[in-house]
């Protein structure tokens, strides 16, 4: 243990500790914590995948042409962000190979060994654990392993011991809140020798047993031949389940790169589109140059009086001329109406001093004519 005077010296030395000073020293300083860099791509990516992401660009660019900061810098993210996606599909190949690998090598030993953990907690939350272990070969078989610690130790002590009480609770997944007042004696009052114990276990074990049989075995048969072929399931691996997901959001991200890239060249190209182009014609007429000619007359419209000159019309065709030409079609015979009075054979009022009839006058002498 160190002494005060120790402690003292050594705050003082962890003050004097400025870290790194040089650029260089700051970089590497900056990448400690750093793992694979597939999380996110920052400001400096490593090493090997700087490299890949400066020949991407090279060799992406005639095909995708970026022109203009906007889409130059689009392009960059799109190139780094599939090379991010690249290197996560590489980890994940290999890292299903080598889960496959070692399915086939150790299966049971590591199922066993994550039922064990899994079990460790079944004292502190029996009725959580225990409907856990039910639902896996493995974990069938290491409640099957208790049962038999159970009956050995009935068999050894002749009768019930307190933690053999408590470890039979546990495998029924009883709470302990439901176990008060309760022991050995609610088996049989009368006998409190091994036998009802060991009854107790082969009820236990037997209907596990015949879980094995039916489904539990044909199960994990199935999930061994996946994980052997590298179709592991990414919840069983806090790893793949991670880079599955930094996968995901590196596919998001070449996705939206992509379509902001192309829509920004769409604008680009819309706008030149729309743009009005110079007269490539060499034979288009120049434009005038020189003074522009005199105003047009416009007296006639201002003064209503001054009329323009209208054009002379050729004199009517005498009458006969048109009865020769045309002759009018002969008449129907039908009963003789009084003429209906138009706007050109106005009538004064009765009454009136010459006043043209309005429309309302004429329509009611019309109407009385037509009645008489």
């Amino acid at each position: 243990m160190a002494t005060l005077k120790q402690t003292i010296a050594n705050r003082l030395n962890a003050l004097r500790s400025t870290g790194p000073r040089s650029d260089g020293g700051k970089a590497r300083s900056s990448r400690n914590a750093l793992r694979h860099g597939l999380s996110r791509l920052g400001a400096v990516p490593p090493e090997g995948m700087a490299d890949a992401i400066a020949d991407r660009k090279e060799r992406w660019r005639p095909s995708y042409r970026p022109e203009g900061p906007a889409q130059d810098w689009q392009f960059e993210r799109l190139c780094a962000e599939s090379v991010r996606l690249d290197s996560c599909e590489r980890r994940l190949l290999a890292l299903r190979a080598e889960r496959a690998e070692r399915a086939a090598e150790s299966w049971d030993d590591d199922r066993a060994a994550l039922v064990a953990e899994r079990a460790s907690t079944l004292p502190a939350r029996p009725e959580v654990v225990q409907p856990r272990l039910l639902q896996s070969r493995h974990g069938v078989l290491w409640l099957i392993g208790r049962w038999d610690e159970v009956a050995d130790s009935l068999r050894r002590a002749q009768g019930w011991t307190p933690e053999t009480w408590d470890l039979a609770m546990d495998l029924l997944g009883l709470p302990r809140s439901s176990r008060a007042g309760s022991g050995p004696w609610d088996l049989h009052p009368e006998d409190p020798g091994p036998g009802p114990g060991l009854e107790l276990v082969r009820d236990a074990v037997e209907p596990l047993r015949r879980r094995l049989d039916t489904h539990l075995d044909a199960r994990d048969a199935r999930a061994r031949a996946d994980a052997e072929s590298g179709l592991a399931d990414p919840a069983d691996s806090p790893d793949l389940r991670l880079l599955e997901r930094y996968a995901a959001d590196a596919r998001r991200q070449v996705a939206r790169c992509s379509a902001e890239l192309r829509r920004l060249q769409a604008l680009d190209a819309n706008a030149s589109a729309t743009t009005p182009a110079p007269n490539p014609s060499p034979n288009a007429a120049p434009s005038p140059s020189g003074p522009p000619g005199p105003r047009p007359d416009r007296t006639s419209r201002s003064n209503p009086s001054v009329a323009a000159p209208r054009p002379a019309e050729a004199p009517p065709a005498p009458i006969a001329a048109r009865s020769a030409s045309n002759p009018a079609p002969a008449a129907r015979p039908g009963p003789t109406r009084s003429p209906i009075p138009t706007a050109s054979t106005r009538d004064p009022m009765p009454g009136g001093d010459g006043v043209s009839l309005n429309r309302r006058a004429r329509r009611a002498l019309a109407a009385a004519s037509r009645r008489s």
